[in-house]
């Protein structure tokens, strides 16, 4: 059986995506509820196959590696902490959510994992 992985989410994406959905949300076509789910179906998707997209920046003063997974026009930015035990699980990082028209995603994501605020996910 998989081990399942701990889905952490850094302070700074509930802001992420609140940003996201305000200005979809204020254009004529927006449909803010089904732009949420989007972001949290490429959130499922990183955690489903956190290895599925290459490391595109290494943060050397935190030694992780981000990724990026799209989500329809959102760009869902993760990092995925594998872990050296086999019985414990590795740790999927939810580092930023951006639309997909920002010129560089990985802009600005520097904060550290904090340990104490993983959550298992099935």
């Amino acid at each position: 059986m998989k081990q399942p992985l701990y889905l952490h989410v850094m302070p700074r994406v509930d802001r992420d995506i609140e940003q996201c959905l305000s200005f979809i949300g204020r254009q004529p076509w927006g449909r803010p509820h089904d732009r949420k789910l989007d972001i949290l179906r490429g959130i499922e998707g990183a955690c489903a196959d956190p290895k599925a997209n290459r490391i595109e920046v290494w943060k050397s003063d935190t030694g992780i590696g981000l990724r990026r997974c799209k989500a329809a026009q959102f760009v869902i930015v993760y990092a995925y902490l594998s872990s050296s035990d086999p019985s414990l699980p590795g740790v999927v990082s939810i580092r930023a959510v951006r639309h997909s028209r920002v010129e560089n995603v990985f802009s600005g994501v520097k904060e550290p994992i904090a340990a104490d605020s993983a959550a298992p996910v099935g």
